[in-house]
């Protein structure tokens, strides 16, 4: 089974903008995002080795991570990943 994890931030403007659409893109095959705060969240922030640049989407299957995606994107690198996630 797939997971979606999104790490964002209030001060973060990237994340301003990619959150909606991220949700928007994971409401559409009825994958539910899993969203942490970099700031509160410090314990996952560690897990998942998180830097300063955000967002970061991780796509994990099995309990393994198969994919992340650093920072502001492109419509088009969204729909890449979109269509990699329904092949996958």
């Amino acid at each position: 089974m797939k997971q979606v994890i999104l790490i964002t931030s209030l001060w973060c403007p990237s994340c301003l903008i990619m959150r909606p659409k991220y949700e928007k893109l994971f409401k559409e095959v009825n994958i539910d995002i899993i969203e942490y705060d970099y700031d509160e969240d410090i314990e996952i922030v560690k897990k998942y080795n998180i830097g300063k640049i955000l967002p970061v989407l991780i796509i994990k299957e099995g309990g393994l991570e198969v994919a992340r995606v650093i920072g502001e994107k492109k419509k088009k690198e969204l729909k890449k990943l979109m269509e990699e996630f329904n092949n996958g």
